[in-house]
């Protein structure tokens, strides 16, 4: 039976007490780095669904700065991935088919690189966003957590209209079980 695991919305834009209070001022301009910062949201997101303290966006960013996780892209699957079992929740950057999502998704939540809004002309990756379960059919409906703003009024998408904009990577969890690791 499919899962659908409980996982927080967490937004990419920054809010500005919160990026005073934590420093990000020393990192530059706000509104950019929140522009960069879907893949350190999902990843908070992540950490509260699997129970574990949660730095903030601002706080992320700067670990991800630190540890060279970002690029002028965004960030680095594996710099992602390893942040997050840094903060304790054990992770894999890899590839995985659009027609294997559904079976990840029966044991943990993921983060998928698409493009935003899920387009069907062909761009793919791009964005980091939260596939969260699905439910049964002929096209499985993908449910999913966005943290642009788009993904705050959105939040399931047909799993092919997903497979045209995800690039087949992935980064993935460890079981998910009564809100931590199994």
């Amino acid at each position: 039976m499919p899962r659908v695991h409980d996982v927080p919305l967490c937004r990419q834009l920054i809010d500005p007490a919160e990026w005073d209070l934590h420093g990000g001022w020393a990192l530059g301009d706000r509104i950019e780095w929140s522009n960069r910062a879907c893949g350190l949201a999902s990843l908070r997101a992540i950490l509260l669904a699997y129970g574990r303290e949660a730095p903030t966006v601002t706080e992320l960013l700067k670990l991800a700065v630190k540890h060279e996780v970002l690029t002028p892209h965004g960030a680095l699957h594996a710099g992602v991935a390893r942040l997050s079992s840094d903060l304790g929740v054990p992770s894999t950057a890899e590839p995985v088919s659009a027609e294997d999502l559904p079976g990840h998704l029966d044991k943990a939540p993921l983060i998928a690189s698409v493009t935003e809004k899920f387009p069907e002309d062909g761009r793919q990756g791009g964005h980091l966003v939260i596939l969260r379960g699905y439910e049964e059919g002929p096209d499985p409906t993908i449910l999913f957590r966005d943290p642009s703003s788009w993904g705050q009024t959105h939040d399931r998408v047909p799993l092919s209209r997903l497979a045209h904009s995800y690039t087949g990577r992935a980064i993935t969890f460890t079981s998910l079980h009564n809100g931590g690791p199994l």
